[in-house]
């Protein structure tokens, strides 16, 4: 299946124009029919290919008939195709770039060549048991079970559209689900954070502000990096976020670097909202406040990427002598000092951008062993050898 790069399906003819193919049918043994449309440069083909895709999708489709004979038999790697033209207008860029990977990179190759009544759930069984076993690119062993199970979904997605369209789909019943080992979680002691902390304050460096930030609002990094003074309601203690800056595959077939750099809407739609500050945060931002265009790592209207302010927020650990810690360690600690300070769980949960509470508990809520002591403590109450060594206890002058 030639996507062009991860997706755009238009590449360079000999003479020198581009060419963009788009299906918008098929024959009646099941053939994809494809519609080849020219453009001198790129962005010509490309438009050219968008309008006619907005066509393609606001015309009434074809209803299924019923019976054997108006199902249809086709190569896997085509349904991946329809697919994933299918989505293209309907979900962000770095999903659409992400899926188009997985399929190009796992799913065409291991089982593009096969007919789609060939994708059995036995099939289907091995190929991701294969990849968890050795599917690494470097030949080192197998994909992280995550991957695994990314690319699971995605082929799942895929056949639903199949069986949507008509084609002869025979995967059905359970599908091997690859088993991720819950990671153990890391959050900054007290002592830690006093390091971390000091070191900030200390700094003159504009990112400090958005490390500060992570630690006492809860921000992933993306959101970080596109969060700007306009942003910021010092006046009343609050933070909006409402978008997040990443870096993803570059789709367009004549572009020169790999990647880029886009800025779009955070992780989902509970991911939008307004959040606390603190107040000896707030008091501390308005002494460093900028143009409202600025963003807050740089301090300029330039934006800072997540891997530099990985690196800017390394050197920092390094400089209050802590070991290596992921960025989302921050969010961890923000999560877990909250419930040391009885924050219910609802509200925690808004704060941090969840769509459910179970998220939260499952996965940001780790209680110190200070505060599970505190709490076993209480039990003193319900004893009557408790009480009385309350009673005896002596008093402190």
């Amino acid at each position: 299946m030639k996507l062009g790069r991860r997706g755009e399906n238009i590449h360079k003819r000999q003479d020198g124009r581009w060419e963009a193919r788009v299906l918008y049918g098929h024959t009646a043994a099941g053939k994809g029919q494809y519609r080849y449309l020219c453009g001198k440069t790129y962005a010509e083909a490309r438009e050219k290919r968008n309008l006619l895709l907005a066509e393609l999708a606001t015309s009434a489709p074809q209803p299924v008939q019923e019976g054997a004979a108006a199902r249809k038999e086709v190569q896997f790697r085509q349904i991946a195709e329809e697919w994933l033209q299918s989505i293209r207008n309907s979900v962000k860029e770095s999903s659409l770039v992400n899926y188009a990977y997985l399929v190009e990179r796992y799913i065409a190759p291991g089982l593009g060549d096969l007919t789609c009544s060939e994708v059995t759930a036995e099939i289907v069984d091995a190929f991701l048991k294969k990849l968890l076993e050795s599917g690494r690119r470097d030949g080192k062993g197998g994909l992280s079970s995550k991957t695994v199970g990314d690319i699971r979904s995605v082929l799942l997605q895929m056949v639903n559209y199949g069986k949507s369209r008509g084609y002869i789909c025979n995967l059905g019943g359970r599908v091997f689900c690859p088993r991720t080992p819950k990671r153990a979680i890391r959050v900054l002691s007290r002592w830690e954070q006093d390091r971390l902390e000091t070191a900030l304050f200390r700094s003159d460096e504009p990112a400090r502000l958005g490390v500060l930030v992570a630690l006492y609002c809860g921000l992933r990094i993306g959101e970080v990096c596109a969060l700007q003074w306009g942003d910021l309601n010092l006046e009343d203690d609050t933070l909006f976020v409402s978008k997040a800056v990443m870096r993803i595959q570059n789709l367009s077939e004549h572009a020169d670097a790999k990647t880029k750099v886009v800025t779009t809407l955070p992780k989902t739609d509970a991911a939008v909202r307004t959040v606390p500050i603190p107040g000896f945060l707030s008091d501390y931002l308005r002494e460093c406040r900028q143009d409202p265009d600025a963003y807050l790592l740089t301090g300029t209207a330039e934006l800072m990427e997540p891997r530099r302010c990985l690196g800017r927020y390394k050197r920092f650990l390094d400089g209050a002598g802590l070991d290596p810690l992921t960025f989302h360690t921050l969010r961890h600690t923000f999560a877990t000092r909250c419930v040391e300070t009885g924050m219910d769980a609802k509200s925690l949960s808004e704060i941090l951008g969840h769509s459910d509470v179970k998220t939260t508990l499952q996965r940001y809520v780790h209680p110190s062993m200070e505060l599970k002591k505190t709490q076993v403590n209480l039990l003193e109450e319900f004893s009557v050898r408790g009480q009385n060594r309350g009673q005896s206890r002596p008093k402190s002058s």
